[in-house]
Formats: structure tokens, sequence, C-alpha cells
């Protein structure tokens, strides 16, 4: 694809998750998908770390996997968790839409679980999913994630009170450098430096 291409097949793709977020009147229906300039803040993440492996926690239908995968080089796999099978059939359609199918992973299932069993590392940790489990899986996140690797949580400022104790947890620990970035509903950042 070419950027052309890129940027309206990522459009689209965000317009479809509005509209679907409109019309839906359960939460669990909704995609909550990330704003765009969290798409391009996490793809200018991704291409500063030369991320080759990617960890996404909550696919939804695919909108931020989509844009690390289209913003990493052709060597970059991402591996992408989600629970719900209506989700997990909408990003299947929109990787294989643009080609992206063979780039990206999707492991379905419940994410406390599976990230309990996983055994590899990767450079980049981006966590979007019920934010109630975010404690649950925090021990094995940080595990998966390598020395001087990056995990980003979304809705940092959007939902700061149900994050107070992540937040907590990070930037009281020496472990890690922090980031709060005012950008879409709020993206922090922890760098595991060691």
């Amino acid at each position: 694809m070419n950027d052309i291409d890129i940027e309206i097949f990522l459009n689209e793709l965000y317009m479809k998750g509005q509209i679907n977020d409109s019309k839906s009147i359960n939460k669990i229906d909704k995609y909550l998908n990330i704003t765009p300039d969290t798409g391009k803040f996490l793809g200018l993440l991704a291409q500063l770390t030369s991320a080759e492996k990617i960890l996404e926690v909550g696919t939804s239908n695919g909108y931020s996997a989509a844009w690390l995968a289209l913003c990493t080089d052709e060597a970059a796999q991402i591996t992408t968790i989600e629970n719900d099978p209506k989700k997990i059939s909408a990003a299947r359609e929109n990787f294989l839409s643009t080609g992206l199918v063979d780039k990206i992973k999707i492991i379905e299932g419940d994410a406390p679980m599976i990230l309990s069993k996983m055994t590899e590392s990767f450079d980049l940790v981006f966590v979007d999913m019920d934010r109630k489990l975010y404690l649950d899986i925090l021990e094995d996140v940080i595990r998966l994630t390598r020395t001087k690797g990056i995990i980003v949580f979304d809705n940092a400022v959007s939902h700061k009170e149900e994050m107070t104790d992540i937040l907590n947890y990070f930037n009281g620990n020496p472990q890690f450098h922090t980031y709060l970035a005012p950008i879409g509903k709020g993206e922090f950042v922890a760098l595991k430096k060691w």
C-alpha cells in the first residue's frame, strides 16, 4: 500500500468504528478505537524503537494494530489478543482487505490467561482493554516486555481514576522511566530500564 492508500484505509476504518459506536447501546458492542493522533503516536514509538515484536492487548476491530503494522517495516510482527468473537471477525476482515493478515497474529481468548502462558519478549506492548483487569495482567505485561522495551496504556487521562493504581505503580518504580502523553485519551508510556 502506498501512503495515500494507507491514509484512506485508516480514515475509513476509524469512521466505521465511530459509526458503529454511535449506533451501539451496549459498551461490549462498541469498538472504542484509539484516536488517529494516538495511532500516529504509537506508530512513531514503534519506528523510533525499531520495534520488530509488538504485543497488543485488546484488538477490537483492529484499528490500532493496523496503525502499528502499517508504520513498521516488513520484518515487524504484531501479536494481538481479543476475546470477543465479533470483534475478532471484524479485525480479520480489516487485516485481509489490506494484506496485513500475514503481519498480524490474532490470539483468541481471555487475556489474563493467555498472557500468563506466553514466554516470548516484546519490544513494544500496547494495553487497551478492560481497565478493571490492568492490575491482573500487570506482572505478565512487565515480564513480557524486553529490557529497553516500552509499555503503553491507553485511557490514562480519560479514565484517570481507573488508572491511578497503574500510574502509581510505575511512577514509584525505579525500573521504569515514565511519561503521560496528552494525546487522544491519554497515553501512559513506561520505558523498562532493566
